[in-house]
């Protein structure tokens, strides 16, 4: 994956990933050279918005749709959700602020964007705080991102936040940062009724027609004729190229290795290593009193001193060169054995070393290479191996090879995947079957694709067998369903109206100036109208962090004012929820967190004027020939 990105802005953010020095993060390469200018769907000021980088955008927040829906979404849905215009939208703010930073210069410090990287992705990351290539592969490949769609996230968030700072002279992220987390930690006391939908019964439920010939039943399913499609589905045949199905057939012989080993000698170095205490202060005050303390000590006494004052320290075993900062490496390296260092800063502290065991460089030999040796030479058989097949097999695509004629003429296996949906939830967990999928709905029928690597091992070539256009289903098909999800609207609807006779009663009360009285009468209607529901009506307190109740409760909850209530659906469950009373545990806290709303205020209305000076143009027509392609 990573073989080709040396050159560009995208080798950068790889070096920061998996921890490679560099000095800036420098503008250069942005939009403007990305993008075709004559296929655009936005323009801010000459910065380009790519046809591509829309859809891109424009699939992860459809994908997002469907899956909340639990069902694709077609253009028309996409007109009411309005996803073309929240992703426009989201486009053309990036865009203005990325040409605002741009004129002004912003530049961030290679620091800030590591800190932000792991802030933002940590589940990219190891226990080693290294980059896990697994799982960076897996998140671009779920989210539908290019490694460069990453960088341009993570340089915007970091460049938003210096900019933040630098205009609205506040300490951000960490105030922020504080604050909210103390707000997402306040609680909530709340009534909450929790019923399965199943288990509610309609006043009338006796008396309901469930049969078919039911008219109204039938209503329903019209109206709702978009929730019962029978989705688009493929028949895809692929063949895979997979690099360890060819690992046993390269076998280096042992003049190959001997020769390799006395061509490479230099590089079969065991380099010098050394062990070390360090010593560690947050300033240079501190270092410094304690490195005059220690002038005259031993090593046995400078730790026992140490341990007395209560000093961090730390100590390492057989560290190479390259394991430790570049400054701290210098001081350890350039140090004679039982010899104390000055005192030398990193990003991370002052430090102080004393060297305590030296390991010299020693040579490998052919025996200790061997393993090593070996590896090498396999791979760049293997290598040139793949590639020659994989420059064979594109020739026979070009010249018009059936997926047969490839499979049989390389001797690969073809597999096929019947009846697949585009957004099937078998395809989850499987690299190959995803792209296999995603490939088939983008080529047409009967023709062999261009190869597609999968990751660094994995390259796979498909062709479409059969496709089944979706379709509605028909009413006889779906009834039971319809019907099920008919009474659901009813009791939904029920359960609505109920809501709206509280919010009635509450109206007869809002001209009490006593707030104990206004609670403790709201509180009575809430358990008067909701008593028909066969479900305990439970006091609790919950924050956003409890994990016992769905984020779509938690999320109006918290959005919700004292004696709103709210409803939430999550599947056959639903929630009726009352708020009772907020409580922070700091006074303070809610006053803190009304000056970062007024922060985002002021930086909206800041944005707002940054608007007036770009030129933003809009291709409607282009936007909505996208759309229809759903």
């Amino acid at each position: 994956m990573f073989r080709s990105l040396g050159k560009s802005k995208i080798a950068f953010v790889l070096a920061i990933l998996f921890g490679i020095s560099l000095f800036f993060f420098r503008g250069g390469e942005r939009y403007s050279n990305l993008f075709n200018s004559d296929n655009v769907v936005a323009s801010v000021s000459g910065t380009p918005i790519s046809t591509s980088k829309f859809l891109r955008v424009m699939q992860m927040n459809v994908n997002q749709y469907s899956q909340m829906f639990g069902k694709p979404l077609n253009g028309e849905d996409i007109q009411a959700f309005q996803i073309h215009s929240m992703v426009l939208g989201q486009l053309v703010n990036n865009a203005v602020f990325e040409n605002e930073f741009d004129n002004k210069g912003f530049l961030v410090d290679e620091t800030v964007v590591a800190a932000e990287t792991k802030k933002r992705f940590p589940n990219l990351y190891n226990k080693n705080n290294k980059i896990n290539e697994q799982a960076l592969n897996s998140f671009l490949s779920q989210q539908n991102l290019k490694i460069d769609d990453l960088v341009k996230i993570i340089d915007f968030e970091a460049r938003s936040k210096v900019f933040d700072k630098l205009f609205f002279n506040i300490n951000y992220p960490n105030k922020m940062e504080i604050v909210l987390n103390k707000y997402n930690q306040h609680s909530r006391n709340i009534d909450l009724i929790k019923i399965n939908i199943k288990d509610f019964k309609l006043p009338n439920s006796d008396n309901l027609d469930l049969s078919i010939e039911n008219k109204k039943i039938v209503e329903f399913f019209d109206q709702n004729i978009k929730s019962y499609i029978n989705p688009e589905k493929r028949t895809v045949s692929y063949i895979t190229i997979d690099k360890n199905n060819y690992t046993n057939e390269f076998t280096p012989s042992n003049n190959q290795i001997e020769k390799y080993y006395i061509d490479n000698k230099e590089f079969f170095l065991d380099s010098e290593k050394r062990d070390f205490i360090q010593f560690n202060f947050k300033t240079l005050e501190e270092a410094q009193k304690f490195r005059n303390s220690i002038n005259s000590y031993k090593i046995e006494k400078v730790t026992k001193f140490a341990n007395e004052n209560g000093i961090i320290f730390n100590e390492f075993s057989k560290v190479s060169k390259d394991e430790v900062f570049e400054d701290l490496s210098k001081a350890i390296f350039g140090l004679q054995k039982n010899q104390i260092s000055d005192i030398v800063k990193t990003p991370l502290a002052n430090h102080i070393v004393i060297v305590n065991n030296i390991y010299p460089e020693t040579q490998k030999t052919l025996d200790q290479s061997r393993k090593e040796i070996t590896d090498i030479l396999l791979q760049v058989e293997l290598d040139s191996f793949i590639l020659d097949l994989k420059n064979k097999i594109n020739q026979q695509i070009l010249d018009g090879f059936s997926l047969n004629e490839i499979a049989s003429d390389n001797s690969l296996t073809i597999k096929t995947i019947n009846n697949a949906e585009k957004f099937g939830d078998e395809i989850e967990n499987d690299l190959v079957r995803r792209e296999v999928i995603s490939k088939g709905f983008a080529t047409n029928k009967d023709f062999v694709s261009d190869m597609v690597d999968v990751d660094d091992n994995r390259s796979i070539i498909i062709n479409v067998d059969k496709i089944e256009n979706s379709k509605p289903y028909d009413f006889k098909e779906v009834f039971e369903i319809v019907s099920n999800d008919w009474m659901k609207s009813l009791k939904i609807l029920e359960i609505e109206e109920k809501i709206d006779v509280l919010y009635t009663k509450n109206q007869t009360v809002e001209n009490v100036y006593d707030d104990e009285l206004v609670n403790e009468m709201s509180k009575r209607n809430f358990e008067i109208v909701f008593s028909s529901i066969d479900a305990e009506i439970l006091n609790i307190d919950i924050r956003l962090d409890t994990i016992d109740y769905p984020s779509s409760l938690k999320n109006k909850l918290f959005s919700n004012d004292i004696n709103q209530i709210s409803l939430s659906i999550e599947g056959d469950d639903i929630y009726i929820a009352k708020v009772n009373s907020i409580s922070f545990s700091n006074e303070n806290e809610n006053e803190n967190f009304q000056q970062i709303f007024m922060l985002s205020e002021l930086r909206s209305n800041f944005g707002a004027e940054i608007f007036k000076d770009k030129k933003i143009s809009t291709n409607d027509n282009l936007i909505e020939a996208l759309i229809s392609q759903y």
